[in-house]
């Protein structure tokens, strides 16, 4: 049997305990190795979260703009010209950003999960911050994006939400406009939570032009469109603009040039789309990191207290680190 650490498909199980025991399944072969202890679960602050109260699904009801002053973040908006809005999103930028006015920074973008904004979800900055400061990533932006609380980061014209070019096409260009980042897709990457999760997957392998890796947490990743109706509890929105779809198009990208990180709880109701699509992702040869946290539900904090410093780590191991302008 091959112990080929660079083979695809790492799939890992995580089971509560004093110390977090991983069992790594790599292509048939399998070693167990440590985890740290969880991470304090984070929360946000009430003032962060209380326009949930007066959303519904109708986007005329959404909050495209959530300003809150929220410690090490730094509140921003850009005007859509898609959705003829202005569009609010929340950044952290190290210390060593106005020290060195000659370095260009690698982006991390973060997409919040249903009913989110770009304020909710802000306190993941906490896992950064720490792996900063015991050096085990180097300086880096996040940028806290707000898409529409219930876009699944996709365009649909009939509703007026243009979620994805608003991201793709006005979003991330403003921000390499306004800021010192490393503005190519070496330099920047995604994370996101369930809707976040599943649309962070998606535009990365829809563009991995655009970016070098992605975290997803418990995402709410399409259901298999090659699978008889009613298989799965839903349809996918759009087969042809599908997970599924994109890593068959863009598989050699993929390959090469896209690094994937997958954390689910199993008994998250998300688990079955997440064990399905990485079971493609191998049978398609792609590599990946997976993690299962036995008895973990739908929990954005209990998730990033386990594994959001990993998740961190694994993004800064991928994109280019900041570096002084050519």
């Amino acid at each position: 049997m091959t112990t080929d650490p660079s083979a695809p498909g790492r799939r890992g199980l995580l089971r509560p305990g004093p110390s977090l025991a991983v069992l790594l399944l790599l292509s048939g072969w399998a070693s167990a190795q440590t985890a740290p202890h969880p991470l304090p679960r984070m929360k946000p602050s009430e003032a962060a979260t209380a326009y949930k109260k007066e959303i519904g699904r109708e986007p005329s009801t959404w909050r495209w703009n959530v300003p809150v002053e929220l410690p090490h973040l730094t509140h921003g908006v850009v005007h859509s010209p898609s959705m003829d809005r202005d569009i609010g999103y929340n950044i952290y930028l190290p210390p060593s950003y106005a020290d060195n006015p000659s370095l260009r920074y690698p982006v991390v973008y973060y997409c919040h999960g249903a009913t989110g904004s770009e304020s909710s979800d802000t306190p993941v900055v906490e896992y950064v911050i720490a792996e900063l400061a015991a050096g085990r990533i180097g300086d880096v932006i996040y940028v806290f994006v707000n898409a529409g609380h219930f876009s699944g980061y996709r365009d649909n014209p009939a509703s007026g939400v243009l979620a994805e070019t608003y991201l793709m096409r006005e979003l991330i260009p403003e921000i390499d406009r306004r800021y010192r980042t490393l503005a190519s897709r070496q330099g920047r990457a995604l994370m996101g939570f369930s809707m976040g999760g599943g649309g962070a997957t998606r535009l990365a392998l829809a563009h991995p032009d655009a970016f070098c890796a992605v975290a997803s947490f418990a995402g709410a990743l399409d259901a298999n469109p090659d699978l008889p109706a009613g298989a799965d509890e839903r349809a996918p929105v759009d087969p042809a603009n599908s997970v599924y779809h994109w890593a068959k198009v863009h598989a050699d990208q993929i390959k090469h040039n896209l690094a994937l990180y997958f954390f689910v709880g199993d008994q998250d109701r998300l688990y079955g789309r997440n064990a399905a699509f990485v079971d493609f992702l191998h049978q398609q040869g792609i590599g990946f990191d997976y993690r299962v946290m036995a008895g973990l539900g739908h929990d954005l904090w209990g998730s990033m207290a386990l594994c959001g410093a990993e998740a961190v780590r694994f993004l800064a191991a991928h994109y280019e680190p900041a570096r002084a302008a050519e």
